[in-house]
Protein backbone atom coordinates (compact mmCIF):
# COMPACT_ATOMS: atom_id res chain seq x y z
CA UNK A 1 0.00 0.00 0.00
CA UNK A 2 1.21 3.40 -1.19
CA UNK A 3 2.04 5.85 1.63
CA UNK A 4 -0.32 8.44 0.66
CA UNK A 5 -3.10 5.57 1.25
CA UNK A 6 -1.94 4.61 4.46
CA UNK A 7 -2.52 8.10 5.09
CA UNK A 8 -5.71 8.12 3.81
CA UNK A 9 -7.09 5.05 5.48
CA UNK A 10 -5.10 6.33 8.79
CA UNK A 11 -7.60 9.28 8.56
CA UNK A 12 -10.41 7.45 8.32
CA UNK A 13 -9.64 4.95 11.17
CA UNK A 14 -8.90 8.51 13.20
CA UNK A 15 -12.64 9.54 12.47
CA UNK A 16 -13.98 6.48 13.13
CA UNK A 17 -12.36 5.48 16.42
CA UNK A 18 -13.10 9.46 17.66
CA UNK A 19 -17.08 9.13 16.37
CA UNK A 20 -16.98 5.71 18.47
CA UNK A 21 -16.08 8.15 21.40
CA UNK A 22 -18.91 9.98 21.14
CA UNK A 23 -21.33 7.33 20.77
CA UNK A 24 -23.14 7.01 24.03
CA UNK A 25 -24.75 3.83 25.49
CA UNK A 26 -26.13 2.15 28.65
CA UNK A 27 -23.44 0.78 31.30
CA UNK A 28 -26.35 -0.37 33.61
CA UNK A 29 -29.30 -1.61 34.05
CA UNK A 30 -30.60 1.46 35.45
CA UNK A 31 -29.22 2.85 32.55
CA UNK A 32 -30.82 0.87 30.11
CA UNK A 33 -34.04 1.58 31.36
CA UNK A 34 -34.16 5.14 31.26
CA UNK A 35 -32.43 5.13 27.76
CA UNK A 36 -34.80 2.75 26.63
CA UNK A 37 -38.08 4.78 28.07
CA UNK A 38 -36.97 7.76 26.61
CA UNK A 39 -36.58 7.02 23.41
CA UNK A 40 -40.02 4.79 23.51
CA UNK A 41 -41.57 7.95 24.30
CA UNK A 42 -39.92 10.19 21.56
CA UNK A 43 -41.37 6.63 18.72
CA UNK A 44 -44.05 7.62 16.31
CA UNK A 45 -43.90 3.97 15.20
CA UNK A 46 -43.72 0.46 16.83
CA UNK A 47 -40.22 -0.66 17.81
CA UNK A 48 -39.27 -4.33 17.76
CA UNK A 49 -37.35 -5.98 20.71
CA UNK A 50 -34.11 -6.64 18.61
CA UNK A 51 -34.38 -3.20 17.38
CA UNK A 52 -34.62 -1.15 20.51
CA UNK A 53 -31.87 -3.81 21.64
CA UNK A 54 -29.62 -2.89 19.09
CA UNK A 55 -30.04 0.88 19.59
CA UNK A 56 -29.60 0.31 23.54
CA UNK A 57 -26.34 -2.17 22.08
CA UNK A 58 -27.86 -4.85 24.83
CA UNK A 59 -28.90 -8.36 24.27
CA UNK A 60 -32.41 -9.63 23.57
CA UNK A 61 -32.61 -11.12 26.61
CA UNK A 62 -31.59 -8.57 28.97
CA UNK A 63 -33.90 -6.11 26.33
CA UNK A 64 -36.93 -8.24 27.61
CA UNK A 65 -35.81 -7.46 31.45
CA UNK A 66 -35.90 -3.80 30.68
CA UNK A 67 -39.32 -3.85 28.82
CA UNK A 68 -41.07 -5.59 32.02
CA UNK A 69 -39.65 -2.81 33.88
CA UNK A 70 -41.15 0.07 31.54
CA UNK A 71 -44.16 -1.88 31.71
CA UNK A 72 -44.34 -1.63 35.21
CA UNK A 73 -43.16 2.34 35.46
CA UNK A 74 -46.04 2.78 32.50
CA UNK A 75 -48.91 1.70 34.66
CA UNK A 76 -48.49 4.10 37.54
CA UNK A 77 -49.67 7.06 35.04
CA UNK A 78 -53.75 6.22 33.87
CA UNK A 79 -53.97 6.81 30.37
CA UNK A 80 -50.63 5.55 29.29
CA UNK A 81 -49.70 1.88 28.33
CA UNK A 82 -46.82 0.21 26.59
CA UNK A 83 -48.99 -1.29 23.77
CA UNK A 84 -47.64 -4.58 21.36
CA UNK A 85 -48.24 -5.76 18.29
CA UNK A 86 -47.78 -7.48 15.38
CA UNK A 87 -44.69 -4.57 14.31
CA UNK A 88 -43.29 -4.12 17.46
CA UNK A 89 -44.52 -2.10 20.57
CA UNK A 90 -44.62 1.78 21.39
CA UNK A 91 -46.25 3.91 24.02
CA UNK A 92 -49.71 5.30 23.76
CA UNK A 93 -52.03 7.74 25.97
CA UNK A 94 -52.87 11.29 25.85
CA UNK A 95 -50.14 13.48 24.66
CA UNK A 96 -50.36 15.42 27.76
CA UNK A 97 -49.62 12.66 30.06
CA UNK A 98 -47.01 11.74 28.05
CA UNK A 99 -44.96 15.12 28.80
CA UNK A 100 -45.53 14.96 32.13
CA UNK A 101 -44.48 11.02 32.56
CA UNK A 102 -41.26 11.55 31.21
CA UNK A 103 -40.05 14.65 32.24
CA UNK A 104 -41.35 13.19 36.04
CA UNK A 105 -39.12 9.89 35.54
CA UNK A 106 -36.25 11.57 34.17
CA UNK A 107 -36.17 14.32 37.26
CA UNK A 108 -36.51 11.50 39.75
CA UNK A 109 -34.19 8.90 38.25
CA UNK A 110 -31.57 10.56 36.87
CA UNK A 111 -29.60 10.93 40.69
CA UNK A 112 -27.31 13.71 39.10
CA UNK A 113 -26.36 16.09 35.91
CA UNK A 114 -23.88 13.56 34.20
CA UNK A 115 -26.59 10.83 33.82
CA UNK A 116 -29.18 13.86 32.40
CA UNK A 117 -26.46 14.68 30.24
CA UNK A 118 -25.98 10.85 29.25
CA UNK A 119 -29.73 10.84 28.19
CA UNK A 120 -30.19 13.57 26.89
CA UNK A 121 -27.45 13.76 24.24
CA UNK A 122 -28.28 9.98 23.85
CA UNK A 123 -31.80 11.63 22.25
CA UNK A 124 -31.06 14.35 20.57
CA UNK A 125 -26.82 15.17 21.07
CA UNK A 126 -24.55 17.30 22.10
CA UNK A 127 -25.94 20.68 21.19
CA UNK A 128 -29.62 20.36 22.88
CA UNK A 129 -28.04 19.36 25.90
CA UNK A 130 -26.11 22.49 26.22
CA UNK A 131 -29.79 24.51 25.36
CA UNK A 132 -30.86 22.48 28.38
CA UNK A 133 -28.43 23.66 30.57
CA UNK A 134 -28.40 27.17 29.40
CA UNK A 135 -32.05 26.79 30.66
CA UNK A 136 -31.86 25.44 34.28
CA UNK A 137 -29.25 27.75 34.74
CA UNK A 138 -31.58 30.73 34.04
CA UNK A 139 -34.51 29.38 35.50
CA UNK A 140 -34.21 30.03 39.11
CA UNK A 141 -33.25 33.85 38.43
CA UNK A 142 -36.28 33.66 36.62
CA UNK A 143 -38.59 32.23 38.63
CA UNK A 144 -37.20 34.03 41.97
CA UNK A 145 -37.80 37.77 40.14
CA UNK A 146 -41.60 36.25 39.51
CA UNK A 147 -42.06 35.51 43.23
CA UNK A 148 -41.93 32.12 43.15
CA UNK A 149 -40.02 29.82 45.56
CA UNK A 150 -39.47 26.35 44.41
CA UNK A 151 -37.89 23.31 46.06
CA UNK A 152 -34.73 21.91 43.91
CA UNK A 153 -36.50 19.06 42.53
CA UNK A 154 -39.62 21.31 41.25
CA UNK A 155 -37.16 23.46 39.60
CA UNK A 156 -35.13 20.78 37.59
CA UNK A 157 -38.68 19.22 37.11
CA UNK A 158 -39.97 22.51 35.36
CA UNK A 159 -36.55 22.77 33.33
CA UNK A 160 -37.38 19.66 31.97
CA UNK A 161 -41.09 19.97 31.51
CA UNK A 162 -40.05 23.07 29.13
CA UNK A 163 -37.63 21.23 27.36
CA UNK A 164 -39.34 17.97 26.64
CA UNK A 165 -42.04 20.31 25.52
CA UNK A 166 -39.67 21.92 23.28
CA UNK A 167 -38.38 18.06 21.85
CA UNK A 168 -41.29 17.02 21.32
CA UNK A 169 -42.91 20.06 19.43
CA UNK A 170 -39.87 19.62 17.41
CA UNK A 171 -41.04 16.04 16.51
CA UNK A 172 -44.10 17.00 15.70
CA UNK A 173 -45.75 15.45 18.83
CA UNK A 174 -48.45 18.21 19.46
CA UNK A 175 -50.85 18.74 22.61
CA UNK A 176 -54.68 17.51 21.31
CA UNK A 177 -56.57 20.37 23.40
CA UNK A 178 -57.44 23.10 20.95
CA UNK A 179 -55.83 25.93 23.05
CA UNK A 180 -54.68 28.52 20.06
CA UNK A 181 -57.55 30.81 20.81
CA UNK A 182 -56.53 31.40 24.43
CA UNK A 183 -53.55 33.05 25.25
CA UNK A 184 -51.08 32.30 28.14
CA UNK A 185 -51.42 35.68 30.62
CA UNK A 186 -48.55 34.12 33.26
CA UNK A 187 -45.85 36.72 33.53
CA UNK A 188 -42.98 34.12 34.62
CA UNK A 189 -43.91 31.90 31.31
CA UNK A 190 -43.98 34.58 28.89
CA UNK A 191 -40.13 35.60 30.33
CA UNK A 192 -39.36 32.01 30.28
CA UNK A 193 -40.93 32.09 26.25
CA UNK A 194 -38.57 35.12 26.15
CA UNK A 195 -35.17 33.64 26.68
CA UNK A 196 -36.58 30.50 24.84
CA UNK A 197 -37.04 32.73 21.76
CA UNK A 198 -33.51 34.36 22.18
CA UNK A 199 -32.14 30.72 22.03
CA UNK A 200 -33.67 29.68 18.81
CA UNK A 201 -37.50 28.39 19.93
CA UNK A 202 -40.75 28.85 19.46
CA UNK A 203 -43.36 28.18 22.09
CA UNK A 204 -47.09 28.23 21.14
CA UNK A 205 -49.90 29.21 22.93
CA UNK A 206 -51.15 25.97 23.54
CA UNK A 207 -47.25 24.90 24.79
CA UNK A 208 -46.81 28.24 27.04
CA UNK A 209 -50.50 26.93 28.81
CA UNK A 210 -49.16 23.89 29.12
CA UNK A 211 -45.93 25.28 30.82
CA UNK A 212 -48.26 27.32 33.16
CA UNK A 213 -49.92 24.14 34.16
CA UNK A 214 -47.11 22.43 34.97
CA UNK A 215 -45.65 25.95 36.88
CA UNK A 216 -49.00 25.81 38.83
CA UNK A 217 -48.48 22.07 40.24
CA UNK A 218 -44.65 22.54 41.62
CA UNK A 219 -43.56 22.21 44.84
CA UNK A 220 -43.00 25.50 47.31
CA UNK A 221 -40.64 26.30 49.67
CA UNK A 222 -42.62 27.41 52.37
CA UNK A 223 -41.32 31.34 53.82
CA UNK A 224 -41.79 31.71 57.49
CA UNK A 225 -44.68 33.84 58.90
CA UNK A 226 -45.50 34.28 55.01
CA UNK A 227 -49.70 34.36 53.68
CA UNK A 228 -50.54 32.28 50.87
CA UNK A 229 -53.30 32.88 48.98
CA UNK A 230 -55.08 29.63 49.29
CA UNK A 231 -58.56 29.53 47.31
CA UNK A 232 -61.10 28.42 50.42
CA UNK A 233 -61.88 24.92 48.06
CA UNK A 234 -58.67 23.89 49.12
CA UNK A 235 -58.39 24.70 52.79
CA UNK A 236 -62.09 23.27 53.02
CA UNK A 237 -60.89 19.90 52.02
CA UNK A 238 -57.72 20.25 54.02
CA UNK A 239 -59.88 21.22 57.18
CA UNK A 240 -62.13 18.07 56.49
CA UNK A 241 -59.18 15.96 56.19
CA UNK A 242 -57.90 16.80 59.18
CA UNK A 243 -60.60 16.50 61.26
CA UNK A 244 -61.09 13.22 60.23
CA UNK A 245 -57.49 12.10 61.31
CA UNK A 246 -57.94 14.14 65.16
CA UNK A 247 -61.56 12.57 65.42
CA UNK A 248 -60.12 9.07 64.43
CA UNK A 249 -56.36 8.90 65.83
CA UNK A 250 -57.13 11.03 68.49
CA UNK A 251 -54.90 14.19 67.35
CA UNK A 252 -54.89 17.65 67.70
CA UNK A 253 -54.19 18.82 63.93
CA UNK A 254 -57.13 21.00 62.60
CA UNK A 255 -56.01 23.55 65.66
CA UNK A 256 -52.50 24.32 63.95
CA UNK A 257 -53.33 27.29 61.83
CA UNK A 258 -49.87 26.59 60.47
CA UNK A 259 -50.07 23.58 59.24
CA UNK A 260 -53.40 24.19 57.69
CA UNK A 261 -51.92 26.80 55.76
CA UNK A 262 -48.98 24.72 54.38
CA UNK A 263 -51.17 21.51 53.60
CA UNK A 264 -53.75 23.35 51.85
CA UNK A 265 -50.95 24.83 49.17
CA UNK A 266 -49.17 20.89 48.82
CA UNK A 267 -53.00 19.59 48.92
CA UNK A 268 -53.70 21.98 46.19
CA UNK A 269 -51.05 21.48 44.03
CA UNK A 270 -51.29 17.10 44.36
CA UNK A 271 -54.86 17.58 43.35
CA UNK A 272 -53.66 19.33 40.27
CA UNK A 273 -50.59 17.20 39.35
CA UNK A 274 -53.28 14.12 39.96
CA UNK A 275 -55.72 16.08 37.81
CA UNK A 276 -53.05 16.76 35.11
CA UNK A 277 -52.30 13.21 34.93
CA UNK A 278 -49.41 12.25 36.91
CA UNK A 279 -48.13 12.39 40.41
CA UNK A 280 -44.50 13.66 42.44
CA UNK A 281 -41.90 10.41 42.88
CA UNK A 282 -41.36 10.02 46.41
CA UNK A 283 -37.42 8.75 46.58
CA UNK A 284 -38.10 7.46 50.23
CA UNK A 285 -41.04 5.73 49.87
CA UNK A 286 -39.92 2.81 51.15
CA UNK A 287 -38.02 4.18 54.24
CA UNK A 288 -41.65 6.48 54.92
CA UNK A 289 -43.82 3.13 54.82
CA UNK A 290 -40.90 1.48 57.53
CA UNK A 291 -40.92 4.25 59.52
CA UNK A 292 -44.87 5.85 59.81
CA UNK A 293 -47.02 3.48 59.46
CA UNK A 294 -49.83 5.20 61.57
CA UNK A 295 -49.04 8.70 59.67
CA UNK A 296 -49.67 6.59 56.10
CA UNK A 297 -52.57 4.92 57.44
CA UNK A 298 -53.91 8.68 58.30
CA UNK A 299 -53.11 10.24 55.15
CA UNK A 300 -55.18 7.37 53.59
CA UNK A 301 -58.25 9.39 54.97
CA UNK A 302 -57.72 11.96 52.60
CA UNK A 303 -58.44 9.58 49.58
CA UNK A 304 -62.30 9.43 50.79
CA UNK A 305 -62.40 12.85 50.21
CA UNK A 306 -60.79 13.28 46.87
CA UNK A 307 -62.83 10.11 45.79
CA UNK A 308 -66.25 12.13 46.60
CA UNK A 309 -65.24 15.58 45.45
CA UNK A 310 -63.34 15.08 42.39
CA UNK A 311 -63.68 11.35 41.34
CA UNK A 312 -59.93 10.78 41.89
CA UNK A 313 -57.36 9.04 43.93
CA UNK A 314 -53.58 10.10 45.64
CA UNK A 315 -51.32 7.00 44.92
CA UNK A 316 -48.84 5.76 47.66
CA UNK A 317 -46.35 8.58 46.49
CA UNK A 318 -48.21 11.43 47.07
CA UNK A 319 -49.82 9.78 50.41
CA UNK A 320 -46.81 9.78 51.73
CA UNK A 321 -45.59 13.54 51.11
CA UNK A 322 -48.96 13.75 53.24
CA UNK A 323 -47.29 11.25 56.06
CA UNK A 324 -44.43 13.64 56.63
CA UNK A 325 -46.37 16.81 57.12
CA UNK A 326 -48.14 14.77 59.70
CA UNK A 327 -45.42 13.30 61.28
CA UNK A 328 -43.81 16.41 61.52
CA UNK A 329 -46.74 18.62 63.14
CA UNK A 330 -47.71 15.44 65.27
CA UNK A 331 -48.29 16.61 69.02
CA UNK A 332 -50.40 13.47 70.02
CA UNK A 333 -52.15 13.58 73.35
CA UNK A 334 -53.86 11.22 75.36
CA UNK A 335 -57.44 11.63 76.07
CA UNK A 336 -58.00 10.79 80.06
CA UNK A 337 -60.81 10.46 82.26
CA UNK A 338 -60.05 11.18 86.13
CA UNK A 339 -62.05 8.83 88.44
CA UNK A 340 -62.62 9.84 91.95
CA UNK A 341 -64.79 8.10 95.02
CA UNK A 342 -64.05 11.06 97.39
CA UNK A 343 -65.25 13.90 96.53
CA UNK A 344 -64.82 16.73 93.67
CA UNK A 345 -62.21 18.70 95.41
CA UNK A 346 -60.15 15.67 95.71
CA UNK A 347 -60.81 15.25 91.63
CA UNK A 348 -60.18 18.33 90.60
CA UNK A 349 -56.54 18.46 92.73
CA UNK A 350 -55.74 15.19 90.77
CA UNK A 351 -56.34 17.12 87.18
CA UNK A 352 -54.53 19.90 88.18
CA UNK A 353 -51.30 18.17 89.52
CA UNK A 354 -51.74 15.36 86.01
CA UNK A 355 -52.10 19.07 84.03
CA UNK A 356 -48.83 20.85 85.82
CA UNK A 357 -46.72 17.84 85.06
CA UNK A 358 -47.92 16.15 81.71
CA UNK A 359 -50.43 18.65 80.44
CA UNK A 360 -48.81 18.92 77.68
CA UNK A 361 -49.38 15.14 76.71
CA UNK A 362 -52.65 14.18 78.60
CA UNK A 363 -56.22 15.89 77.75
CA UNK A 364 -58.84 14.83 80.66
CA UNK A 365 -61.98 14.94 79.09
CA UNK A 366 -63.78 15.02 82.45
CA UNK A 367 -63.71 13.70 85.82
CA UNK A 368 -66.49 11.12 86.72
CA UNK A 369 -67.91 8.57 89.55
CA UNK A 370 -67.01 5.04 88.76
CA UNK A 371 -71.00 4.44 88.62
CA UNK A 372 -71.32 7.24 86.19
CA UNK A 373 -68.64 5.95 84.09
CA UNK A 374 -70.39 2.49 83.83
CA UNK A 375 -72.95 4.01 82.16
CA UNK A 376 -71.37 6.62 79.73
CA UNK A 377 -67.86 4.46 79.11
CA UNK A 378 -65.86 7.23 77.29
CA UNK A 379 -63.58 5.93 74.89
CA UNK A 380 -59.90 7.07 76.48
CA UNK A 381 -56.41 6.65 76.25
CA UNK A 382 -56.15 6.46 79.86
CA UNK A 383 -58.42 5.94 82.96
CA UNK A 384 -56.70 6.90 86.38
CA UNK A 385 -58.58 6.05 89.01
CA UNK A 386 -58.17 5.96 93.17
CA UNK A 387 -60.35 3.03 93.51
CA UNK A 388 -60.64 -0.70 91.89
CA UNK A 389 -62.30 -0.40 88.06
CA UNK A 390 -64.28 -3.08 87.75
CA UNK A 391 -67.57 -4.31 85.75
CA UNK A 392 -66.67 -1.73 82.56
CA UNK A 393 -66.67 -2.66 79.45
CA UNK A 394 -62.85 -1.27 78.63
CA UNK A 395 -62.09 -0.72 74.85
CA UNK A 396 -58.57 -2.58 74.38
CA UNK A 397 -56.70 0.84 74.12
CA UNK A 398 -57.56 1.83 77.21
CA UNK A 399 -55.08 2.08 79.98
CA UNK A 400 -56.11 2.09 83.72
CA UNK A 401 -53.32 3.67 86.05
CA UNK A 402 -54.32 3.71 89.84
CA UNK A 403 -52.87 6.47 92.08
CA UNK A 404 -53.43 7.71 95.58
CA UNK A 405 -55.87 10.73 96.83
CA UNK A 406 -53.01 13.06 96.78
CA UNK A 407 -51.34 12.33 93.26
CA UNK A 408 -47.40 11.37 95.09
CA UNK A 409 -44.46 11.64 92.71
CA UNK A 410 -44.97 8.20 92.54
CA UNK A 411 -47.92 8.33 90.59
CA UNK A 412 -46.88 10.60 88.00
CA UNK A 413 -43.88 9.13 87.24
CA UNK A 414 -45.95 5.96 86.21
CA UNK A 415 -48.04 8.11 84.25
CA UNK A 416 -44.78 9.67 83.26
CA UNK A 417 -43.81 6.35 81.94
CA UNK A 418 -46.75 5.31 80.11
CA UNK A 419 -46.82 8.44 78.03
CA UNK A 420 -42.76 7.75 77.06
CA UNK A 421 -43.76 4.51 76.21
CA UNK A 422 -46.99 5.34 74.09
CA UNK A 423 -44.29 7.77 72.39
CA UNK A 424 -41.96 5.19 71.46
CA UNK A 425 -44.80 3.25 70.24
CA UNK A 426 -45.46 5.88 67.46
Amino acid sequence: MKQEDRAQVQKVLDAIIEESKRVIFPETPDERFLFGISWLFFLNEPVSIQKLAEKLYVSKTAMLQTKKQIQDTIRWYHGLFLESGKKGMWISGNERIKRHALAEILNYRTYGSILMERVITFLFGSEKYEDYILLYHQLPQILSEHGYRLIDKAIEGFALDIFISLMRTDKQFVLEEQMDDISCENACVESICAVLCEMGYHVGGRDQLFLEECLSAKRVLYVLGKDYHIPEEYLLITDGFLDRVDRRFHTDYQNNPELLSRLSVHIMKMIKRIQQGYFETNPVLEDILNSYERDVEAADELNKILEEKYHIKANIHELCYIAIYLRAYYERRLKAVVLCDIGESIADNMMRRINDYCGDRIEILNKMSLAEYRLNPLPVDLLISTARVYNVNLSKKTKVIYVDYLMNEENLKDIQEYLLQDMQKE
